[in-house]
C-alpha cells in the first residue's frame, strides 16, 4: 500500500490509538469488538509491509 510518510505517521500516532480507545470503551459497555480489533491489526500490518512514499513537497524540493 503506497502512502506518504505523513499519512503513515498520522495513522500510527493518532487514528489507530483513537480507534483502540473507542474499541476499549465499546468493550467496557459489553459490545463485541473482536472484528474491530482484527481490522486494526490488519491496518497495522499493511502499514508495516509497505514502503513509505515521499511526500510531494519533499520530492519537489529535491528536484529544485
Amino acid at each position: 500500500m503506497k502512502l506518504r510518510k505523513e499519512t503513515r505517521d498520522y495513522l500510527r500516532g493518532t487514528t489507530i490509538p483513537n480507534v483502540r480507545a473507542v474499541a476499549r470503551d465499546l468493550e467496557n459497555a459489553g459490545e463485541d469488538v473482536q472484528d474491530l480489533l482484527a481490522a486494526i491489526a490488519e491496518l497495522e500490518a499493511l502499514l508495516e509491509a509497505g514502503p513509505p512514499v515521499p511526500s510531494s513537497r519533499k520530492a519537489s524540493a529535491a528536484k529544485a
